[in-house]
């Protein structure tokens, strides 16, 4: 792919109807699928996957995929007897078998990676191989953090955990801004849940996903009313501003956060 590619939701054909009703876009069995829909470019790591559940449908893993994290846009889903709620995420560590339930019409932002063994060069070094879990968290978040950007984060995890490294943040503003040039150093996918991001000439809607390869640089401006995105990355990552500065750790607590706790 490119270093920089858009794909938008409704460009997106939903995956043919299966055995009971609709299927289900990314490798995970499932049932109860409303709509289902498979967002990655050709060649790209991470992927994302948009679906829409009738009340107890359900989603499965298998032990296999490797960590992935899954953002409730609407409804609830149960894991286990705890219940994540809207604006709430799962996050489902290696090797893990689980299945998490619809209550009510649930609408959800799955993410994976394609190659589903465990990062294990990165700042933190490779999860521990045993305890492995599903982490459910609140709206609240694990942690928080923007002070620096004047752009508030909830972090639903950060790559800190010690059996986990997958990242999941919502990045939300309110008021117009034009941020600064700059590059991460991995893989990452942008994808909008509110007001508008704008990349150059594009103005980007809600239910639009960003893919940006490591290294790219580039900037985002938020629309007249600001921005909700999330941002998925399978590992910590690094970012640089101006190529003569020190890259900059993009932990929750390294970039000024504090540790929310809405573990359910």
């Amino acid at each position: 792919m490119s270093k920089l590619e858009i794909i938008a939701l409704k460009d997106v054909p939903p995956v043919p109807a299966g055995i009971g009703g609709q299927g289900y876009a990314a490798s995970n069995d499932a049932s109860g699928v409303r709509m289902s829909r498979l967002l990655k470019p050709e060649g790209y790591s991470l992927w994302v996957c948009v679906s829409e559940f009738a009340d107890g449908g359900e989603l499965h893993w298998r032990g296999a995929g490797g960590e992935q994290a899954v953002y409730i846009a609407s409804g609830a889903l149960e894991i286990d007897g705890r219940v994540c709620p809207s604006d709430g995420a799962l996050i489902v560590e290696s090797g893990v078998e689980a299945t998490a339930k619809a209550r009510g019409a649930t609408e959800i932002v799955h993410f994976g990676p394609v190659d589903p063994s465990l990062p294990c060069v990165g700042h933190y070094g490779p999860p521990k191989p045993q305890g492995h879990g599903v982490h459910v968290v609140g709206p609240g978040g694990w942690f928080e953090s923007g002070s620096r950007e004047g752009t508030f984060a909830r972090w639903y995890a950060d790559s800190t955990c010690p059996t986990c490294r997958v990242c999941l943040l919502h990045v939300e503003r309110s008021t117009p801004r034009l941020g600064p040039v700059h590059h991460h150093s991995l893989d990452e996918i942008l994808y909008v849940t509110r007001g508008a991001v704008e990349l150059g000439a594009r103005r980007l809607e809600p239910g639009t996903a960003i893919f940006i390869a490591a290294n790219a640089r580039y900037r985002i401006k938020s629309g007249p009313d600001g921005y909700r995105f999330l941002n998925f990355r399978r590992d910590v990552s690094e970012q640089v501003y101006a190529e003569e500065d020190p890259p900059l750790l993009e932990s929750a607590i390294a970039r000024g956060g504090r540790e929310v706790g809405d573990l359910l």
